[in-house]
């Protein structure tokens, strides 16, 4: 935990002596001069703002509005004589100040509430950093959306194979389940390479037909089929000087793969119905959901091609195997929804976090976008979101009341994936019991025999 900054404003020198030897182990600087302060806060920041409210040339609560305009500070406390209820819950409620305590000041409680809002500053830190680094990949990038959040070591690790590996001319092969970013992280690739200035073309191989995939990856001529009545450039010939993403190319017609093959050898492709071939320049970026050297042995897959296009490889990561990342991509995807619905953002407890990373995310970063838009749009009415709300990723619990061997059939596949270890399968098992009594410890205890510190503990 780094050192936080704390600042003491308030008329009575004595009153401020005193708080300056008692908390002799925090960083803390007084003044008896709000206007004083101010300056000082200009040239440093300062983590901590401790104010009394009612100062002779201005009050706390005008002097913690102009901090807080110029953002001076992280944490506000505030205290005073007043027993003014009203007052103090406009106080709370603008926004300035996180907390409160009255008067006569108990040091000792002041001390307790410090400690509090080092913990906040704490953890408001680290995530201002990671969300620092957030920006500074995405404009290294060059990519405005956000699916590829994530501070987990798999995924920095892909970041930097992106670095590395955009700047050479080689081909790449992404790997990865469905939702894990692929196309985004292609993307990234385009954007850092020296080709950055040309076309990115993309198509993937079953998205379409394979008689249609074929005229639209290598063009066709004039008459070359009944519908060709003009001729048309293939993506191949698009993408030149720039590059081209094939997506699920462990899908490609096996005939089509070593049609592939030679126009990455030649450098050159012919248009359906051509006879000429065309000299192209581009860089291929492919990407499969498919084991392919499974595919080679099953004769799915072309091994020629498969070395061919596998000049650099990476691999992403699913999402159950990053969980540390849903909370910050959950956040992420509200805002997002939120600014594009027009509504004021909806909040997310830890508990509701918790319930996410119970599920496994076949679908990964793409399905948990679209869980979170789902849920905002069916909780429209409410101020935050719930852990109820995600029912619909569970279809086998029921809102009330659950059996231990429902407990387990629940979370049976992400230990099996090793997404949950068995304590945090203990707490769920736990928490739903609980939940079945209406949080009744005594009458849970009772009627199962668990013993009541287990129930307690959850309830903490």
């Amino acid at each position: 935990m780094k050192d936080f900054k704390i600042v003491i404003v308030d008329d009575e020198e004595s009153l401020l002596l005193n708080m300056k030897e008692y908390f002799s182990e925090y960083d803390i600087t007084i003044f008896t001069d709000a206007n004083l302060a101010l300056q000082e806060m200009k040239n440093t920041y300062f983590d901590i703002v401790v104010s009394d409210y009612k100062m002779p040339k201005m009050n706390g609560v005008d002097f913690l509005t102009l901090a807080k305009k110029s953002n001076f500070y992280s944490y506000a406390i505030m205290y005073t004589a007043f027993a003014d209820k009203e007052l103090v819950e406009e106080i709370l409620n603008n926004g300035l100040i996180n907390k409160i305590i009255e008067k006569p000041i108990m040091f000792r409680a002041l001390k307790e509430v410090l400690d509090e809002a080092i913990n906040f500053c704490d953890e408001k830190s680290e995530k201002d950093a990671k969300l620092s680094n957030y920006e500074t990949l995405k404009q290294e990038f060059g990519i405005s959306s956000s699916n590829i959040i994530g501070v987990d070591k798999g995924l920095k690790e892909v970041y930097q194979k992106v670095m590395s590996v955009a700047k050479h001319q080689v081909t790449v092969l992404l790997t990865g389940e469905t939702g894990t970013g692929k196309e985004l992280i292609a993307k990234a690739i385009h954007n850092l390479s020296p080709r950055k200035d040309f076309p990115f073309i993309k198509i993937n191989a079953t998205a379409i037909p394979d008689t249609l995939f074929e005229s639209e990856l290598f063009g066709y001529k004039k008459g070359a089929f009944s519908n060709a009545v003009n001729d048309k450039p293939g993506k191949i010939e698009l993408s030149h000087k720039g590059t081209l993403f094939l997506d699920e190319i462990g899908d490609m017609n096996i005939n089509l793969q070593a049609k592939l093959l030679r126009v990455l050898q030649e450098k050159e492709v012919e248009r359906l119905g051509s006879n000429n071939p065309v000299k192209v320049d581009f860089r291929l970026i492919a990407a499969t959901n498919k084991d392919l050297k499974l595919a080679i042995q099953n004769a799915q897959f072309r091994e020629d091609l498969f070395y061919r296009i596998n000049d650099f490889q990476i691999q992403l990561p699913p999402l159950r195997e990053r969980i540390d990342d849903i909370e910050d991509l959950t956040n992420f995807f509200i805002k997002k929804f939120c600014e594009e619905l027009n509504l004021r953002e909806i909040k997310i407890g830890k508990e509701s976090i918790f319930r996410l990373k119970q599920y496994s995310w076949p679908g990964n970063v793409r399905e948990l976008e679209n869980a979170i838009k789902r849920v905002i749009i069916a909780t429209l009415e409410q101020k935050s979101i719930l852990p109820d709300n995600f029912n619909f990723l569970f279809p086998n619990i029921e809102k009330r009341g659950i059996t231990l061997d429902e407990a387990f059939e629940v979370v049976k596949d992400n230990v099996i994936r090793n997404v949950l270890d068995m304590d945090t399968v203990e707490d769920i098992i736990i928490r739903k019991i609980l939940k079945s009594f209406d949080n009744n410890v005594m009458d849970a205890v009772q009627k199962t025999g668990i013993s009541k510190n287990k129930f307690y503990k959850v309830k903490e």
